[in-house]
């Protein structure tokens, strides 16, 4: 009768393990996104182009161990799909050490497009978006029928993958490194993910006060070590303008700085648990909300 249970047992764990495998191999293929799947900008004759060695990014012969990896963090609020990159962070890896740097990008910084224009970083995605949406209206057969889902969103695979590759290939020559993978991040990912762990702990550096009617944004938080909940560390991360005042307003490196500082307390928070259920309901929220070309394999 004990062995008979034993076998039970084994036989339950096994396919509990495929079942756990499958869900998890199932979550994973919802976040993939071809981004050559593009659909590519015509040239402007009046702007002259960059020569071609300023267009391209060496790679060295030799496989790197290392790799770089940009986060693009998008604003989706409801149904309204904000179109400019309200975040960007490039993350070095070394996975042999288990370094990871992260370096965040202004989002007023001037970078230069492959034609020679002039933009502010936070705008090179809603180009090569945008016109991707202009091509495809045209031309209604450059669009092959696949979707990609962002949050509640359903949209053209071209138009998403065209918008990554133009920034991807814009911050490849401003910072002068190869960047392997991207990460579309909906910024609901960060309220859902943060709510799901219970808060994460923040030392706020100052009080921030700041609320537009427009899009229903409210800021008050008050300065001190405290447990923020999603909405509130995302406040934290994104506070900009402060009702008080130009003296009382944060700087892009503050809000970069900041970014970093939740994401770092977030994932102490994940690493720490051992809950399977808890991590198949983060990984729902990830799937649903992040996009990326970087395969299972990787």
């Amino acid at each position: 009768m004990l062995k008979k249970s034993i076998m039970i047992a084994g036989v339950v764990l096994i396919l509990l393990s495929a079942f756990i495998y499958y869900q998890i191999d199932l979550k994973l293929d919802q976040m993939e996104i071809d981004t050559d799947n593009v659909i590519e900008e015509e040239a402007d004759p009046s702007v002259p182009s960059l020569p071609i060695e300023q267009l391209t990014v060496e790679q060295p012969e030799e496989k790197r161990e290392d790799f770089y990896a940009l986060i693009i963090g998008l604003d989706q609020r409801g149904s309204s799909f904000m179109l400019n990159t309200d975040s960007l962070i490039v993350a070095h890896l070394v996975p042999q050490s288990g370094i990871v740097k992260l370096i965040s990008i202004p989002r007023d910084q001037k970078v230069q497009t492959s034609s020679g224009e002039d933009i502010k970083v936070n705008a090179v995605f809603a180009s090569g978006y945008q016109a991707a949406v202009n091509a495809a209206r045209k031309n209604p057969d450059l669009l092959s029928g696949k979707r990609v889902s962002i949050g509640s969103l359903s949209i053209h695979e071209e138009y998403i993958s065209s918008g990554i590759a133009s920034l991807r290939s814009t911050l490849e020559r401003f910072l002068s490194v190869p960047i392997d993978y991207t990460y579309l991040v909906n910024f609901e990912t960060v309220v859902e993910l943060v709510d799901a762990v219970g808060g994460v702990e923040i030392n706020v550096d100052r009080s921030m006060q700041y609320t537009a009617q427009f899009d229903g944004t409210s800021i008050q938080l008050e300065k001190g070590l405290q447990v923020l909940d999603g909405r509130n560390a995302l406040n934290y991360s994104r506070h900009r303008l402060d009702d008080r005042g130009v003296q009382y307003e944060s700087s892009d490196f503050d809000r970069g700085r900041r970014q970093q500082e939740v994401i770092t307390a977030l994932v102490k928070k994940i690493t720490s648990w051992n809950n399977i259920s808890k991590a198949m309901g983060l990984l729902d929220i990830v799937t649903s909300n992040v996009k990326t070309e970087m395969k299972r394999s990787k």
